[in-house]
């Protein structure tokens, strides 16, 4: 499943004041640097917004999709990734969802060979085992 089709299905933001495309973008972002206003800056490049939105994004995103930040024993893993289009440019967010526990695990910002090979391998640091992956038909992935 797309990240922005399971976001929209998370009901998360009541407002459309920001794209979708630009919470996705951000809400990745966040995931890579850990800091809102680092987020907030490099977003800034495509649409104005503050680090308190960003803020607000990933508190109503963590209450109902945790991010997990712990190693775990995980049996299935769902990768996916989405095409976000901000400033006339595309973007590829990767995500790794554990399905038993609904936990986000990892969100990348771009696509190749060499990202999709050092995702998974991230991916794979926050199992203690050999999960399963469920993966749509990208060649890719």
């Amino acid at each position: 499943m797309k990240l922005k089709k399971v976001i929209e299905e998370l009901n998360l933001f009541e407002r459309e004041r920001t794209p979708m495309e630009i919470k996705i973008l951000g809400i990745a972002t966040y995931i890579q640097t850990s800091s809102t206003r680092r987020t907030a800056k490099i977003l800034s490049e495509f649409y104005p917004i503050s680090h308190t939105a960003i803020w607000k994004w990933i508190k109503k995103l963590e209450k109902r999709l945790p991010i997990s930040t712990e190693k775990k024993k995980r049996d299935l893993i769902a990768l996916d990734e989405t095409v976000v289009k901000a400033n006339k440019k595309r973007y590829f967010v990767y995500s790794a969802v554990d399905v038993e526990r609904n936990e986000l695990m990892k969100v990348y910002p771009t696509r190749n060979w060499l990202v999709t090979k050092s995702f998974v391998k991230e991916v794979l640091n926050y199992c203690e085992n050999k999960p399963k992956f469920i993966i749509d038909k990208a060649p890719w992935l």
